[in-house]
């Protein structure tokens, strides 16, 4: 093979290459860019419902961990523990009860406003 037909052959590899990246790039900076939009457009203060099991309470530290389902629109299933918006919140509940709470913030600073025991 010709010299000249190699070095058409290897610049037609890295145009067709480094063109192809950059679309690619492109249009991924373009979504992330509507995603930081669309994330923007919903801040400020939201409120969830959500149930689940209570793991542990530390008033001293004024959390509660639960394991919770899925919360639509902020969070998968998942144990975590939470901020108590006062420490009187989990007056009445223990470790091992079924409950249904409150959680009201900006993301990632939220907190249990209200906690309701469901069950044992």
């Amino acid at each position: 093979m010709r010299v000249w037909k190699v070095i058409l052959l290897v610049d037609l590899a890295l145009v067709l290459g480094l063109g192809g990246g950059y679309l690619l790039w492109g249009r991924e900076a373009r979504r992330a860019s509507e995603a930081a939009g669309l994330a923007a457009s919903v801040s400020g203060p939201r409120e969830w419902h959500a149930q689940g099991v209570v793991r542990a309470t530390l008033p001293e530290l004024g959390v509660l961990v639960l394991t919770h389902g899925d919360i639509p629109g902020y969070m998968p299933a998942m144990t975590m523990g939470f901020r108590m918006e006062s420490a009187n919140i989990a007056d009445g509940i223990s470790v091992g009860d079924a409950v249904r709470f409150t959680l009201r913030g900006t993301p990632p600073q939220v907190s249990v406003t209200a906690i309701e025991k469901t069950g044992r």
